[in-house]
């Protein structure tokens, strides 16, 4: 139930590893937010799931070593080791990530130069061959004669031969009818 001061500085120097060590995972984080500072969302989500993982790991040590006790200087020792990471190893992520983000700017520029090019001779070629092709669709069509007077299928029309008169309106056929037996 009470803690010995050798089992109190072990449980120290523990918390303040994991709280280093918790550092360096937002010190990635933290990379990539200030890379690119236009990503609000995703930041957003990370530090979430961030502080989800430190509760998790101190909670977690603290039932493994700590006797399923969580006192406050665990969470002292934590935030000691944290804020020494981010005085030593933190201090050069700011201006190593503002670097790695105008790298991935000026990349990305060079990168998409070529492709939109590319991109608008392509769409004018393809726009060029469209009106080629629509233009050889329109006098490849056939169209109908427009005259009145025209029949077309004329061999097919039979109507004259089998009723002369036509039907109630001059053009039914009326249907046969073949007794069998």
């Amino acid at each position: 139930m009470f803690e010995t001061l050798e089992g109190a500085l072990e449980m120290i120097w523990l918390y303040a590893a994991a709280g280093f060590c918790l550092a360096v995972i937002y010190n990635v984080l933290r990379f990539f937010r200030l890379a690119f500072p236009k990503m609000k969302k995703a930041a957003a989500v990370s530090d979430l799931l961030f502080a989800v993982l430190a509760g998790f790991v101190l909670f977690a040590l603290s039932v493994e070593y700590g006797m399923g006790f969580f006192r406050l200087y665990y969470v002292v020792a934590a935030a000691f080791g944290f804020a020494l990471n981010m005085v030593t190893l933190g201090a050069a992520v700011p201006p190593l990530s503002r670097l790695f983000g105008k790298i991935c700017v000026w990349t990305g520029g060079k990168i998409a130069a070529p492709v939109r090019f590319l991109c608008e001779k392509a769409t004018y070629l393809c726009t060029g061959l469209l009106d080629k092709t629509s233009k050889f669709a329109e006098k490849s069509k056939k169209y109908l004669k427009n005259h009145r007077r025209v029949l077309y299928n004329i061999e097919d029309n039979k109507i004259d031969e089998v009723y002369p008169e036509g039907g109630e309106h001059r053009n039914a056929v009326k249907a046969k009818i073949r007794k069998i037996g």
